[in-house]
């Protein structure tokens, strides 16, 4: 089969000689023959689809390591993998767009906000939780991690009481970490020696929640900080003491939701 010199193909990809460098030493697009005396590289007529594809995908900001597991998927796949990185792709933009909206309202004096703080009665709740202490990076895989060791504990006493809660025992930032709690809420009459390892039982009184109903996108960090500045700035517009820690409440599943779809409440217990 006859090769092309890395310039020959350079010229026919439209790759620049770095370009084909980087991408040989990444295992991207491997030459097809090094001769191993001078280091000269060839390529093959077959490799030209792989590097126009390579081109087509960094056209759209994929990362390299992505790349390469498109091209190593069966071409019937890649259009999937392609989709889901695309996915991702909106949701960052989406998450991203409602945190420049808040960034540039900051800037505009005298602008209302758009966010609804809303109140409800609770009843006294019992949860299983696990507490971890983490940086805001963290969180969302301790949720996820702790809500599947959770979940057979809650089944275990007798099935799920409500929706996963996520408290916040001390504030995590980009200056600190802090202690979060997760919790799945479970029937009353729960002890603690019903439980074992690391699970915990809390339970917490009925009282008032007062809360911002938020979307998918508007969870990832910082952008939520939004919701908990408009609780507590409503709180103390209102005269209203918090009781417990702040949390969220996340009433519809999140991982498969649309950007723009309402899954979380951000709320703070208070008393009058």
């Amino acid at each position: 089969m006859p090769l092309m010199s890395s310039g020959a193909f350079s010229r026919r990809t439209r790759l620049s000689s770095k370009a084909l460098r980087l991408y040989a030493e990444s295992g991207l697009l491997p030459p097809a023959r090094v001769d191993p005396r001078n280091g000269y590289r060839y390529y093959g007529d077959h490799q030209v689809a792989d590097a126009r594809l390579i081109i087509l995908l960094r056209g759209l900001d994929m990362p390299l390591g992505t790349i390469a597991a498109v091209l190593a998927q069966d071409p019937s796949r890649r259009a999937d993998l392609l989709a889901a990185y695309w996915t991702s792709v909106e949701a960052t933009r989406l998450a991203q767009r409602h945190l420049a909206a808040y960034v540039m309202s900051q800037f505009i004096e005298g602008k209302e906000k758009q966010m609804d703080v809303r109140t409800r009665e609770c009843d006294s709740m019992t949860y299983v939780t696990e507490r971890r202490r983490v940086r805001p990076d963290e969180i969302p895989d301790f949720i996820r991690l702790s809500c599947n060791r959770l979940a057979p504990v809650a089944e275990g006493l007798g099935g799920w009481a409500g929706p996963l809660t996520t408290i916040y025992r001390s504030p995590v930032n980009d200056d600190t970490d802090g202690v979060v709690e997760n919790a799945i809420p479970v029937r009353g009459g729960v002890l603690p020696t019903d439980v074992s390892g690391e699970t915990n039982v809390l339970v917490e009184p009925a009282g008032e929640l007062a809360y911002v109903r938020i979307t998918q996108a508007e969870v990832v960090y910082p952008q939520i900080l939004t919701a908990y500045d408009e609780v507590y700035a409503w709180l103390s517009r209102e005269g209203l003491t918090p009781s417990l820690p702040p949390r969220e409440i996340y009433f519809a599943p999140f991982d498969d939701a649309h950007p723009e779809a309402e899954v979380c409440d951000v709320a703070v217990p208070f008393r009058r």
